[in-house]
């Protein structure tokens, strides 16, 4: 299917799609195709759900795309719950969560199943600080309050212990530590000092000494019990941890769930974002085989483009009530963007997302095949017409075990026309015959022997009327100016019924891009003769 996306350029608009949470985004790379309808109307319904939710309330949606940014992806294995960092996470996740529960409506959280169930898991971690922080809290342990009580009650001990040994140094020796725990001194400087019992003195280099402070029994005391006391402020803050690490892996099952609610609410709200701002339409799906309606669909890559070039986009409208069905038409004049159409709405209707129609009516295929564009390829040495026929036996060995809808692109135009139009013709019997083949074809060639089953399409093409008139007596142009006339004047509709009509557009575009008269008058000379 990755042939059938690049045709269609499903990609640019998929880039668009972006989930705001850890589970959201893995949902994302899984790029899901959903061929079972049941699947499939619960994607449609949890969008109609966001959607109408959201529906004018941008501050609720700002605030929900706030705490769904802020949720991360929770661990709860006891290597990952062993220490404040995954503890933190934990309630950080729990903490978002219940605040994206409270936003949504009673009936929203049940069709999500989002049940909050872990208020008292939440007060507990937040006993740790709440926001961006979190720590083990004097408020866990009471016996851990004392100890760290104690612990600064040392350290204000040795401070004092230390300021005043500082101070007898100062004014005995007239040595300044403060803010160092030595000095670099003369070693002809240090003479007087070496008998002091409150100094400790080393050999720096070949003419300095190093000067550190003795602080004593003391201070020695004091500090060893700061070490004693931390040494049991590990112990029980390691004791907290564990409690709080199994009370949340307790909740394992419930923290799962909302794991998965949140999947869903985070990929609905992307969808419904996306349904708002590029004006998108619930498809409406049946089962396989049916007919294909579309009612002002939009190619949005191509939309997107004409737009900034300031050209004209005409959306597709057109019924195909049969499975095989053949669309003629000039170069330029739109088959193979009426193609990309299809197979674009095909593509996002059965990846869960709503389309760019006024109204979309499809059947769900088991999977999409793309034939075309060979020419743009190499594999193994083989031609494009070889690379063509490749495709095409992979694809139809893909009929034996599903539905598939069949997209071909000018296929087979690299071999002589008269072979082409054979090759086409046994195919595309061969594809009627076929229940499970959901055919399109776009090709230039006419003629094309087909049953009755087979629906014969036509780009209304180049409307040389309005050109006429239009042009007459107009200066010669440059080539976006001539761009913009084709574009004017080529009619993008599907008229049925064209029983494989020879498209007439090609000298005429030829003329309108700047080919010398003499080679268009003579070419239209020809096309007389043959007639």
């Amino acid at each position: 299917m990755d042939k059938t996306r690049a045709f269609a350029e499903f990609e640019d608009f998929y880039s668009l799609f972006r989930p705001l949470t850890p589970y959201g985004r893995v949902y994302r790379e899984a790029r899901h195709f959903f061929a079972d309808a049941g699947a499939l109307k619960t994607e449609y319904d949890l969008t109609a759900a966001m959607q109408a939710y959201l529906s004018g309330q941008r501050h609720k949606a700002d605030k929900l795309r706030f705490h769904l940014r802020n949720i991360p992806a929770v661990d709860l294995t006891p290597e990952a719950l062993n220490g404040a960092a995954g503890l933190f996470l934990a309630r950080k996740f729990l903490a978002n969560t219940a605040e994206i529960f409270k936003l949504l409506p009673a009936p929203v959280r049940a069709r999500f199943g989002a049940r909050w169930a872990s208020a008292e898991l939440l007060a507990l971690l937040n006993k740790g600080g709440g926001g961006e922080a979190f720590h083990i809290a004097d408020a866990y342990c009471p016996e851990l309050a004392a100890e760290r009580a104690a612990i600064t009650a040392c350290d204000k001990a040795l401070k004092a212990l230390r300021e005043k040994k500082l101070k007898t140094l100062r004014e005995r020796w007239g040595l300044d530590f403060t803010d160092r725990d030595f000095l670099v001194i003369a070693e002809s400087a240090a003479a007087r000092l070496s008998a002091a019992p409150e100094l400790f003195l080393e050999p720096f280099d070949g003419s300095r000494v190093t000067v550190k402070p003795v602080y004593g029994q003391d201070y020695m005391e004091a500090a060893a019990e700061r070490d004693r006391r931390r040494g049991r402020e590990q112990e029980l803050e390691a004791a907290v941890v564990k409690k709080l690490a199994a009370a949340a892996a307790a909740e394992k099952k419930p923290i799962e769930g909302y794991a998965a609610a949140l999947e869903k609410i985070d990929v609905a709200a992307e969808r419904a974002r996306l349904a708002s701002e590029l004006k998108l339409a619930r498809p409406l799906t049946r089962k396989y085989p049916s007919e294909i309606r579309l009612a002002k669909g939009r190619f949005l890559p191509l939309e997107t483009r004409l737009a900034a070039a300031g050209l004209k986009y005409t959306p597709l409208s057109a019924v195909f009530a049969r499975r095989v069905n053949i669309l003629y038409g000039s170069n330029m004049g739109g088959k193979t963007v009426a193609l990309k159409t299809l197979a674009f709405l095909q593509l996002a209707a059965q990846s869960g997302f709503f389309v760019p129609a006024a109204s979309f009516e499809t059947c769900l295929f088991d999977g999409l095949a793309f034939i075309g564009g060979a020419e743009m390829e190499t594999a193994g040495g083989l031609s494009s017409f070889g690379l063509e026929m490749n495709d095409f036996v992979a694809a139809h060995d893909k009929l034996k075990s599903g539905s598939l809808l069949l997209m071909m692109d000018e296929f087979a135009r690299t071999t002589n026309s008269e072979e082409a139009a054979a090759l086409l013709s046994a195919i595309l019997e061969d594809l009627g015959a076929k229940k499970s083949a959901f055919a399109f074809l776009a090709t230039h060639f006419s003629g094309l022997k087909t049953d009755k089953g087979a629906a014969s399409f036509k780009m209304r093409g180049f409307d040389t009327a309005a050109f006429n008139e239009y042009f007459s007596g107009k200066p010669a142009c440059g080539l976006d100016e001539k761009l913009k006339m084709i574009n004017k004047f080529m009619r993008y509709e599907l008229l049925e019924g064209a029983q494989g009509g020879e498209a007439r557009d090609a000298i005429k575009i030829a003329g309108i891009l700047g080919v010398a008269r003499g080679i268009i008058k003579k070419a239209q000379e020809f096309m007389e003769e043959t007639k």
